[in-house]
């Protein structure tokens, strides 16, 4: 039997989200739920955000799309009351106090929600545990040069802003020292570069506050640049990012060991949808064991990722 999936926002990733649900025959798109009037490019039903109350049932899962700081706390919890979810929350700071808080309503309710759900938190956070038990030591992990979505979405939550893009930049520097083992813990590992759309008498309040969103920019070297609606619309059609994941230390032996993981992407938006439209699996094997909570993707063993004959030539496979 298909899974029964609903989609809640229908930004960047909600639409990629849709468009991998539907390439999956193994899934039915229910509806698209959006706070915003939309229309869906593959003429998907679109209802009201308040009304996933009424496909109790009717859906299975539910992926919530909507960006981080705005959204997901307050959309998550609601929704979790009354369907299994999967969300991409990103702020990295927050995301204990989100999993206990989520946790204990998840459970209450019966429920699964897999959170922080994307490759950074969610794919790189596996790779860094992996990285970590084996050399002993923190891994390093640098962001692009690439668009965030959830720095790109902050910016555009500050009053005034009519559209915004972010890129993070790795520094050069601060790569080549990680590389090597030097890295020195005072060391800048990025720079934001902010481009923003807005009126003119707004732009100087706009920067600053801009350079004061906690776990977003702040204490954080960053460049606020104001451009036309056309140079924007340049700088974001293709929504690239990249990734980086480093460790260089000695084993006990005195052996020195590198290991090094990376990804690079065409489009954000619809690699973060791959990675959810993944643990939807994950989703059926932990209510197949009977399983209830909220669960990051450290929290998953692999196997979960897989369903029935692939699950079971795992091993053969893979290994």
């Amino acid at each position: 039997m298909k899974i029964n999936i609903g989609i809640v926002g229908y930004g960047n990733l909600g639409k990629s989200a849709e468009r991998a649900v539907l390439a999956n025959k193994n899934l039915n798109l229910v509806r698209i739920f959006s706070r915003r009037v939309v229309v869906s490019s593959y003429n998907t039903a679109v209802e009201p955000y308040e009304n996933y109350r009424n496909f109790v049932g009717k859906i299975d899962i539910m992926l919530l799309c909507g960006g981080s700081k705005s959204d997901l706390e307050v959309q998550t919890p609601e929704i979790l009351e009354y369907f299994d979810c999967i969300n991409t929350f990103d702020t990295h700071k927050k995301l204990k106090s989100e999993y206990d808080r989520l946790g204990k309503l998840a459970k209450e309710t019966g429920h699964r929600l897999i959170m922080a759900c994307g490759w950074d938190p969610g794919m790189f956070s596996v790779i860094r545990a992996y990285n970590k038990a084996i050399s002993g030591t923190n891994p390093i992990t640098f962001w692009g040069k690439g668009i965030s979505m959830g720095h790109s979405d902050a910016i555009r939550r500050v009053n005034g802003v009519i559209d915004a893009v972010q890129f993070t930049v790795p520094s050069p520097d601060a790569v080549k020292l990680a590389k090597a083992g030097t890295l020195p813990d005072d060391v800048p590992l990025h720079f934001r570069e902010c481009y923003v759309v807005a009126d003119k008498k707004d732009q100087e309040r706009i920067e600053k506050e801009i350079k004061e969103i906690p776990n977003y920019f702040k204490g954080q070297p960053t460049t606020v640049n104001f451009v036309s609606s056309e140079k924007l619309s340049k700088l974001k059609s293709k929504m690239f990012h990249k990734g980086e994941v480093i460790s260089s230390f000695k084993t006990v032996h005195g052996s020195a060991c590198k290991i090094n993981f990376s990804v690079s992407m065409e489009s954000n938006p619809n690699f973060t949808a791959s990675i959810v439209i993944a643990y939807i699996n994950a989703i059926v094997n932990l209510k197949y064991n009977g399983l209830s909570g909220a669960f990051t993707n450290l929290d998953i063993p692999p196997s979960y990722l897989f369903l029935g004959k692939e699950k079971e030539n795992l091993i053969s496979s893979l290994c």
